[in-house]
């Protein structure tokens, strides 16, 4: 008996999945799907097209902010190699910089500015923020000091190695003073 019962469900189940079956088939039919037409419109792209920086535009002073010998002429052939004109290099007020500072005049170019900062990047720790130069402070429209940091933010100070001798200078008791060779004595002849 059970048989039978489960027959004659599978039977309904089977009948009435095949009457919604041929209803939805005649629903398509009856009203096919419409043509979707999707119309892309391109908006004027936000992104700045990047200005076209000429590096000679300006002239450049570099300053040693960082007191280690020598570094505002490393810094300049760092510039000259990227193409950027320098003019004068020399010491700043100061020897306390640590990051590298870059000091404009009104008029430099923002694009002009960004590419100096990724040159100088690439060897020194450089201060986020752009200082405004004086007119009457420079010839050059951009100034550069020189910072005592490395990109990564360490000190490129060198560190003085200790000696091992000690240069001790005379006390005042112990003034040199001078000896004198004894004279030989004569001596007899026999």
């Amino acid at each position: 008996m059970w048989k039978i019962i489960i027959g004659a469900v599978i039977v309904v189940l089977v009948g009435a999945g095949g009457y919604l079956y041929y209803q939805s088939s005649q629903n398509k039919l009856a009203n096919p799907p419409s043509e979707t037409t999707i119309t892309i419109t391109q908006e004027p792209s936000s992104t700045p097209i990047p200005e076209d920086v000429k590096k000679d535009a300006y002239s450049i002073e570099v300053q040693n902010g960082s007191g280690i010998a020598g570094e505002a002429g490393r810094a300049q052939t760092l510039l000259e190699d990227a193409d950027f004109i320098i003019d004068s290099t020399g010491n700043a007020d100061n020897y306390d910089y640590t990051e590298t500072v870059i000091q404009a005049k009104e008029g430099v170019s923002e694009a002009w500015i960004n590419k100096l900062t990724e040159t100088l990047k690439e060897k020194y720790g450089v201060s986020s923020s752009v200082e405004t130069l004086d007119d009457a402070d420079s010839d050059s429209d951009v100034v550069v000091i020189v910072g005592q940091n490395d990109t990564d933010g360490n000190s490129m100070v060198p560190e003085e190695e200790p000696t091992d001798e000690v240069t001790k200078a005379p006390t005042p008791t112990e003034e040199a003073t001078e000896t004198k060779t004894p004279t030989p004595s004569p001596t007899k002849s026999a």
